[in-house]
């Protein structure tokens, strides 16, 4: 269950991979990174959280370069 920070939806690593239908973590690091997804830590845990609508942005369909193909 994603917690709530000042009206912002924030899930662990998991609750991410599993809202984008069940990605690994690996994928979810890469496009993360692709994308400049932030990472978020709360308190003094080490635990990562991502925002909701950062997620969202990954879920959104993007333009494909085929000349990469």
């Amino acid at each position: 269950m994603p917690i709530i920070i000042d009206n912002e939806e924030y899930y662990t690593v998991e609750e991410a991979c599993d809202y984008l239908g069940g990605i690994t973590r690996d994928t979810l690091r890469r496009r993360a990174e692709v994308y400049g997804i932030q990472k978020h830590t709360r308190g003094v845990t080490k635990r990562v959280y991502y925002r909701k609508v950062d997620l969202d942005k990954l879920n959104r369909p993007h333009p494909v370069d085929d000349s990469k193909h």
